[in-house]
C-alpha cells in the first residue's frame, strides 16, 4: 500500500509545476492519513508522509523548472521586465492592456471584497505570479505598480483619494499574502476620476447619443462641468444608460503589473596554486578618530488641505452688503450626507449718536436640511438641491427719529436652495425659506433727547409668509491629512 502511494506521489510531481500543485497534495495526503488512521498501517503511513511534506516544505529552489526571462513573459502577460518599465500615466487605456490584471470594488467602498465578481481569481493570480518570482532567487520583485481608480460620480477631489485608498488596500492585501514584499516595491497611484478609461468604453459600445458624449469628454476641460453636460443629455437618458452599464467597468481599483529583474549571480573563483605563507610584521595599529555622528533632520510632514471635511463655513452675501454680521456653521452627517444640520446668528447692533435711531437685532436659528440630488453626487458634502425645516428666534430694537418698537420673535418655517462647487474648498449657495413669524413688541417715543424711553402701548404680531432670502459664500474646513 505504501509502495502504491509513493508511485502516484511521483506521478503528480512530474506532471504538475510545483509551485501549482503543493496545496493540492498536501490536501491528499491529509484526506488519505484520515482515511487510513483506522487501519493497522496508520501509525506507519503517518511517519512517512510526515517525511515526504517536511522534504517538500524544505526544498531549494533549485529544483524548480529552469525558467528564462523571456520563458517567465511568456508563459504569464503580467511579469514584465524592469527594463520596460512604465511610469503611470493618466492618457493610458488600462483596460486594454494585456500585461496588467485588476479587481473590482463597490461603489464608494474601499474594502477589498474577495467573493466580489471575478476578484478571487484575479487576486489568486496576483498573488501565484509574485511568489513565482520570490521564490525563485535568481529573480526579484523590482516593483508591484497599482493604480486605483473611480467612477466619475462625484468630485474630483473625492475620487482622486477614493482611487489612492483602493491602492492602499490592494498594496495591503498583497503584502498579507507575500509577507517578504517590502514597501519600496510598491509604486502606486490614483487615477482619480477615469475618464480616459470611459472613452474607450464609451468608443466600444453603441448608444443613444454616443457621438455627443465623446465631443463633450473631449471639448470640455471642467470635470465638473463635463460630467453636468452629460447628465443633460436627452433628458438624463444617456446618463441613466451609462450608470447602469458603463460605469459598473469603472469602479477598480486593481490595475496591476509586476516588474521583475535578474539578480546576478556571481562567478565561481578559480582555485589559486597553494603558496606558502611569507610572515610580514604585524603593522602598528592606527588611532582612528571618533566618527563625529551629525544629528538626522527631522522632515517637515506636508499638510495638505484638501477633503474629507470636517464642517462649512458660510456668509449671507446680501446681510454683509447691508453691513449685516453674520455666521452659519453646518455638519453633514447620515449614509452618503443625505442629511445636514445647520446654525446659525446674525447681529447687526447699531445705534446713532444722536440716540434717535437704533438698529438692533439678534437672531439665533436651527434648520436641518435633506439632500435631495445628493445620491447622484455622493462623494462632495452638501451639493446639489435641499429641503430643510428651520426654527429661529431672537430679539430686535427698531427705532427711527424717536419712535420706535422693542419685542422678541419666534419663526418656524420650511426652506429651499441649491449648493454647487465654485473651487475646490469652496460652493456657493441660493436659499429662500417661508414660514410663521410671531411675537409680542412695546412701542416707544424717546424723550429728553432720547435719554428716556416712553412707553405707549403693548401689541403682538403674526405674518405668514417669506421669512429668508440667502445668497451665501461657503467655504469647507478640510481635515489636516499629514503625508
Amino acid at each position: 500500500m505504501q509502495r502504491e502511494i509513493e508511485v502516484v506521489i511521483a506521478k503528480v510531481l512530474l506532471y504538475f509545476n510545483y509551485n501549482r500543485c503543493e496545496n493540492l497534495i498536501v490536501r491528499c495526503f491529509i484526506y488519505i492519513r484520515q482515511r487510513l488512521m483506522r487501519t493497522s498501517l496508520g501509525l506507519a503511513f503517518l511517519l512517512v508522509t510526515n517525511s515526504m511534506v517536511l522534504a517538500m516544505t524544505k526544498s531549494s529552489p533549485s529544483t524548480y523548472p529552469e525558467l528564462s526571462p523571456v520563458q517567465m513573459i511568456t508563459d504569464d502577460p503580467v511579469l514584465v521586465p524592469f527594463s520596460n518599465y512604465v511610469p503611470y500615466d493618466s492618457t493610458q487605456v488600462l483596460r486594454k492592456d494585456t500585461t496588467v490584471i485588476f479587481v473590482n470594488f463597490e461603489l464608494d467602498r474601499v474594502e477589498l471584497d474577495e467573493s466580489f465578481l471575478d476578484n478571487a481569481n484575479a487576486l489568486r493570480h496576483i498573488v501565484s505570479s509574485i511568489r513565482r518570482i520570490t521564490d525563485d532567487r535568481r529573480y526579484e520583485v523590482s516593483c508591484v505598480q497599482i493604480v486605483g481608480m473611480a467612477s466619475i460620480e462625484g468630485s474630483a477631489a473625492y475620487n482622486y483619494n477614493l482611487g489612492m485608498q483602493r491602492a492602499e488596500s490592494l498594496k495591503r492585501y498583497l503584502r498579507q499574502h507575500v509577507p517578504t514584499l517590502s514597501d519600496e516595491v510598491f509604486d502606486l497611484n490614483s487615477g482619480g476620476e477615469a475618464w480616459t478609461e470611459l472613452r474607450s468604453l464609451v468608443e466600444d459600445s453603441q448608444f443613444d447619443g454616443k457621438a455627443q458624449v465623446l465631443h463633450i469628454i473631449d471639448h470640455t476641460t471642467n470635470l465638473w462641468l463635463r460630467e453636468r453636460r452629460i447628465k443633460d443629455l436627452m433628458d438624463g437618458k444617456v446618463y441613466e444608460y451609462m450608470l447602469n452599464h458603463l460605469f459598473v467597468a469603472q469602479r477598480v481599483a486593481g490595475y496591476m503589473r509586476i516588474y521583475y529583474d535578474v539578480v546576478e549571480q556571481p562567478e565561481p573563483e578559480e582555485p589559486q596554486p597553494a603558496t606558502e605563507p611569507v610572515s610580514q610584521p604585524e603593522p602598528e595599529p592606527e588611532v582612528q578618530p571618533e566618527p563625529v555622528v551629525e544629528p538626522t533632520p527631522t522632515p517637515t510632514p506636508n499638510i495638505i488641505y484638501e477633503g474629507p471635511w470636517r464642517l462649512a463655513v458660510k456668509t449671507n452675501l446680501l446681510f454683509d452688503a447691508a453691513l449685516a454680521p453674520n455666521i452659519e456653521v453646518e455638519r453633514w452627517f447620515g449614509k452618503r450626507h443625505r442629511f445636514s444640520l445647520m446654525a446659525e446668528v446674525w447681529f447687526p447692533w447699531y445705534v446713532w449718536r444722536s440716540n434717535s435711531r437704533a438698529f438692533e437685532v439678534l437672531n439665533i436659528g436651527l434648520e436641518g436640511r435633506y439632500w435631495l440630488t445628493h445620491s447622484k453626487n455622493p462623494n462632495r458634502p452638501i451639493t446639489g438641491f435641499f429641503l430643510g425645516v428651520y426654527a429661529a428666534g431672537g430679539k430686535y430694537d427698531l427705532e427711527w427719529k424717536s419712535k420706535g418698537n422693542q419685542g422678541e420673535f419666534t419663526s418656524l418655517g420650511l426652506s429651499v436652495g441649491y449648493t454647487w462647487r465654485i473651487g475646490r474648498n469652496f460652493n456657493m449657495e441660493v436659499s429662500a425659506a417661508a414660514g410663521w413669524l410671531s411675537g409680542p413688541y412695546r412701542h416707544y417715543v424717546g424723550m429728553f433727547d432720547d435719554t428716556h424711553l416712553i412707553w405707549q402701548r403693548n401689541e403682538h404680531f403674526s405674518y405668514v409668509g417669506p421669512t429668508k432670502l440667502k445668497f451665501s459664500l461657503v467655504w469647507l474646513w478640510p481635515e489636516r491629512r499629514r503625508k
